[in-house]
């Protein structure tokens, strides 16, 4: 890994652990926004380390409007929506049920302060991905470096690059949101159920395995976005396909 790949995983990293040791506490609600404020920092952070390819001349604009899923895996948008409505199917009564457990340590609460409780979250949220969609838009729709061939190449590889890492920084905040909800209730139910094991349980730690999967996918697309657009002799000999297609 590159520097600004470590980036990403310490912000990842510290995030993921100060969410979890908050979520053992009464500031609950304050979980998910800090893990996604330490994820974004670390993107935002390793993004000043890998800037975009030097422009060659005066920048152009494309004579045809580019289509974002061009730059981004085969229905990772779709996935997306998916994920999204994952998260706020399950969240919400997720949080309901671990107010009213008497043994959580974040305190018995109603439904409707659970749900306030979720606002928080639900804040964070909406502040990336509704901005996370129209960034994606950005990469694929801003004009080009320059026309020389190198710098063509190197542009598409940059756009291809920053838009995965958008794709993966949205599907880390959600996927982890949902993985750690799951795994959070099922160590509150255990605490419940005095250690007993049943369907329930195998259906809850299911859940939440398969959230961790999709959370470890997305996570290796942030760290691994792809290599960054570089200006070298090699790009010079290189046609441009991508660029022109």
């Amino acid at each position: 890994m590159n520097g600004a790949a470590y980036v990403r995983s310490a912000g990842v990293v510290l995030g993921g652990a100060l969410s979890f040791t908050v979520a053992n506490s009464p500031l609950i609600p304050l979980a998910v926004p800090l893990f996604t404020v330490f994820v974004l920092v670390g993107v935002a952070v390793s993004e000043l380390m890998s800037p975009r390819p030097s422009r060659s001349g005066q920048p152009t604009a494309q004579l045809a409007a580019r289509d974002v899923d061009a730059y981004l895996p085969p229905g990772a948008r779709a996935h997306l929506r998916w994920l999204g409505l994952a998260v706020l199917v399950a969240v919400p009564p997720i949080a309901v049920q671990i107010g009213a457990n008497p043994l959580a340590l974040a305190g018995q609460f109603g439904g409707r302060e659970a749900m306030l409780r979720l606002a928080p979250t639900a804040a964070i949220l909406a502040c990336w991905c509704l901005p996370a969609r129209h960034l994606l838009r950005r990469i694929a729709e801003a004009g080009h470096a320059g026309l020389d061939p190198q710098h063509l190449v190197a542009d598409e590889a940059w756009r291809r690059r920053a838009s995965r890492l958008v794709l993966g920084t949205t599907g880390v905040l959600l996927s982890g949101t949902l993985a750690g909800a799951m795994f959070y209730y099922s160590q509150r139910a255990w605490l419940v159920f005095v250690g007993g094991w049943g369907w329930w349980m195998f259906v809850l730690l299911t859940l939440g395995l398969t959230a961790f999967l999709v959370f470890a996918h997305y996570l290796h697309l942030l760290i691994h976005p792809g290599p960054s657009g570089v200006v070298s002799a090699v790009a010079r000999q290189q046609e441009p396909a991508e660029a022109v297609a």
